[in-house]
């Protein structure tokens, strides 16, 4: 068991539960028939292909990592780059063959997050903002992926669409966070870019967000509960996140400001779930 530890490390199996807990969402609020065996095929999928994603990365960055993160696997020398390597191919291997045992259609589906993560750890890693949108598609996708072929898909396209905005705010509000650690380290990020710049992008994203926030109660796709906890809970949050971003000394306060980016989601994830039950 002490030796499957480094790999379940190197794999980040909480993000990719969380990832795992998106499709299953996806799959609830679309009102997907395919059935629970299929359901948890897709999130053994997503986990695998999550952890396929992190596994190349620490293999991309295992250089930055000595300096930065010394106690991942990799660098601390309990996984070799060759078994790294190895593993990779069986995470993907496992992804393809769960999506491909659900159907055809969710197997290539599959293979959307597996080339943009390769895409990502290989080429586009040091670009600004790519690695931000990048992470935002995949929290998307990964709702979109979950509802693949259910009658009511159409219910899912606003949660993955928020989640996307959200996730782009939040990733820049992170790596502006973290600028010091990956500058020591070596690593590009969009924080290199001006922050007034970014705070900027971040008050446009919170801007088009704010306005399609109750466009899908406006055109019935949820309906007076997703409304009333939305105003209640989602809305005060959001404008209070807005007011610590544009204060004087909101680099000091990015780890609060990314906490209610998490609380604002599940807050929206409440809503939405609220209105599918009522």
């Amino acid at each position: 068991m002490k030796e499957l530890l480094p790999f379940l490390k190197i794999l980040r199996i909480h993000n990719a539960l969380i990832a795992a807990i998106a499709v299953s969402v996806g799959f609830w609020l679309s009102g997907s028939t395919i059935g629970g065996l299929m359901l948890v095929m897709l999130m053994l999928a997503t986990i695998a292909a999550t952890g396929f994603g992190n596994v190349i990365n620490d293999i991309q960055d295992i250089e930055s990592d000595r300096i930065s993160h010394p106690d991942r696997p990799l660098p601390k020398g309990d996984i070799s780059i060759r078994s790294a390597k190895f593993f990779s191919v069986i995470l993907i291997l496992i992804s393809l063959g769960c999506g491909f045992t659900v159907s055809i259609t969710h197997g290539i589906a599959t293979l959307v997050p597996l080339v943009l993560l390769t895409l990502y750890a290989l080429f586009l890693k040091g670009t600004p903002l790519t690695g931000n949108v990048v992470v935002a598609l995949l929290v998307a996708y990964s709702i979109l992926y979950g509802a693949l072929t259910a009658p009511e898909f159409y219910r899912v396209i606003y949660p993955a669409l928020f989640a996307f905005l959200l996730n782009i705010a939040r990733e820049i509000a992170k790596d502006i966070q973290d600028e010091a650690g990956d500058r020591a380290s070596g690593v590009i990020t969009t924080a290199i870019l001006p922050h007034q710049l970014l705070r900027t992008i971040i008050y446009c994203i919170s801007l088009i967000y704010t306005v399609l926030l109750f466009v899908p109660f406006i055109n019935k796709t949820f309906g007076l509960p997703y409304l009333a906890l939305c105003s209640a809970t989602v809305l005060p949050l959001h404008l209070y996140r807005t007011i610590l971003i544009a204060s004087g000394n909101w680099k000091q306060r990015l780890a609060r400001i990314s906490m209610f980016f998490k609380i604002e989601m599940l807050c929206g994830l409440a809503a939405i779930a609220l209105d599918r039950v009522l």
